[in-house]
């Protein structure tokens, strides 16, 4: 009776105290993350140490550890949501490490959460805002149009100015237990690390650790929005890109109301198909618009998974570059590129398309801190070292370049481990996000019959190529305004303008042909 007595109490005090019940809700997740961890750990342990007839009978054993594990983790992290949510996405962007059973369960990741109830949204309002909800707005859609790890999105029309506006609106769980959860991962992986010393991923938690608290400040999402808005406004007055980024209305810590953009993800091509937009296009101009980002601006979104990229017909087709938008949504995660990462990002790139063994060596080396040039190099591409050193990036990957890839992410997997681990942050970032943006690429590149493999690298090198040249330009007028008119310096000034010149125009014109036949072809039609 003494015990059912104090189960009792503990659980009255559970449900009157708010200390008590965040204590105990703390260690309810605490424990059920151990648990996870403990039955994957079981998992592999007894895979390892059984017996196989032959290599073939491992594999197949592996495999099936492999998706049972995942399974697991899975619903895990479903139960816990918040940041849970957040590391496995990233586990699923990590196709070039792990195995598809891992990557593959973990992508439902990306779009499907668990929304916040009503009564905790309105009180959301109260708290961050200062009104409630029906001050604010005419009408607002209980049913989110989107449930991500952090936040959901819900559709509404302002009182005061009855534009239609998406509210972004944070989960108010995480404030709870976001630290609670950071503080847990991070044991976890600890107790990893000391039972499997060659594990190198706590560069995972160390990056989560740095962009999670930017993540969750929308009035810091709201500035990244702004300025990458500013970066292409004159490309958009001018009609030289598709891209768009929706306009703040306003933004708290954890609300934020912007115009309402409707579409369909940028991965949908029988939307595409439905609305005439050619798959080959919008590839070209996503392309486009993030080599950009990364080789001229050098302010990078960081998290371009299919979820954060709409598309949609051409609000103003008068007007318009082509007959289609690409809305740039969720503006959390961006890094800055120091300069000199910037350029040396460039020229890595550049030897990258060209197969140039000699140029990746040494940019590996700059931008990576690695002498295993081939197997970086085979990380940022997505491909195996033969297709790279033969400069044939531009095809598609085939289905026995992937499964070498995937044996050769697990043989190798201590070693990229150990090169991750030694990346600058903003790099393993830039990883990532090639990543997305090869995705993204695959699948609409393989939708349409007539586009041109070689053109995402044809926009890519270009905009690597003046990146290239206009640090040359700078570096070398520094160098007159130093020393005066120096022959051999003007030489070396006009050289690098006559190659990047002739190179640029000649990748215009290719490009240029390539975007004259488009509007000929069509996407490929969808079999249901």
């Amino acid at each position: 009776m003494a015990t059912i007595g104090t189960g009792v109490g503990a659980t009255g005090l559970c449900y009157t105290n708010d200390d008590a019940r965040h204590v105990f809700t703390a260690l309810q997740r605490c424990g059920t993350a151990g648990m996870i961890g403990a039955r994957v750990a079981w998992n592999y342990k007894t895979l390892l140490s059984a017996n196989y007839a032959n290599d073939e009978a491992y594999q197949t054993a592996k495999r099936e550890c492999d998706k049972r594990s995942a399974e697991i983790v899975l619903r895990g992290l479903q139960s816990l949501g918040g940041i849970y949510i957040k590391l496995g996405q990233h586990v699923s962007a990590m196709v070039y490490i792990l195995p598809p059973e891992w990557t593959e369960t973990m992508a439902v990741l990306q779009d499907r959460c668990d929304p916040t109830p009503e009564e905790e949204v309105r009180q959301l309002f109260i708290t961050d805002y200062g009104h409630p909800i029906e001050d604010i707005f005419d009408e607002f859609d209980w049913n989110p149009i989107g449930v991500a790890s952090l936040a959901q999105v819900h559709k509404a029309r302002l009182k005061e100015s009855g534009q239609q506006v998406a509210v972004k609106l944070q989960h108010p769980a995480l404030d709870e237990f976001c630290r609670v959860d950071m503080e847990t991962v991070t044991v976890i992986i600890d107790v990893i690390k000391k039972a499997f010393p060659e594990f190198g991923f706590g560069w995972l938690v160390d990056e989560m650790r740095e962009s999670l608290p930017r993540e969750l400040d929308f009035v810091h999402e709201a500035m990244n929005s702004k300025l990458v808005a500013q970066n292409f406004a004159d490309d958009i007055k001018h009609r030289r890109t598709a891209l768009t980024v929706p306009q703040i209305v306003w933004a708290r810590r954890r609300i934020l109301c912007m115009e309402f953009i409707e579409g369909s993800r940028i991965d949908d091509v029988e939307y595409m198909k439905q609305h005439n937009i050619n798959p080959a296009q919008v590839s070209a101009e996503f392309s486009e618009a993030f080599s950009k980002m990364i080789f001229m601006h050098g302010f990078v979104h960081c998290d371009p998974h299919p979820g954060n990229v709409i598309i949609r017909p051409a609000k103003d087709p008068k007007h318009s570059k082509y007959n289609f938008d690409i809305v740039l949504i969720d503006h959390g995660l961006y890094r800055h590129l120091p300069e000199q990462i910037r350029i040396d990002y460039a020229h890595l790139w550049t030897s990258l398309i060209r197969g140039d063994v000699e140029g990746i060596k040494k940019y590996s080396k700059r931008v990576g801190g690695t002498d295993t040039y081939q197997l970086f190099a085979s990380i940022l591409t997505g491909r195996a070292w033969e297709t790279v050193s033969s400069a044939n990036l531009s095809t598609v990957r085939s289905s026995t370049e992937l499964q070498h890839m995937s044996a050769g992410a697990m043989e190798f997997l201590v070693d990229i481990a150990d090169i991750l681990a030694r990346l600058p942050r903003v790099v393993l970032l830039l990883l990532k996000t090639s990543d997305l943006l090869r995705h993204i690429d695959e699948v609409l590149r393989s939708s349409s019959s007539g586009q041109d493999d070689h053109l995402t690298y044809v926009i890519m090198g270009r905009y690597c190529a003046k990146a290239v040249w206009l640090d040359t330009k700078q570096h070398l007028l520094n160098k007159l305004s130093e020393i005066g008119f120096n022959w051999q310096v003007f030489k070396a000034l006009a050289l690098s303008w006559w190659h990047y010149h002739s190179l640029a125009f000649m990748l215009w014109l290719y490009q240029r042909a390539a975007r004259l036949a488009s509007p000929k072809q069509q996407p490929k039609s969808i079999e249901q």
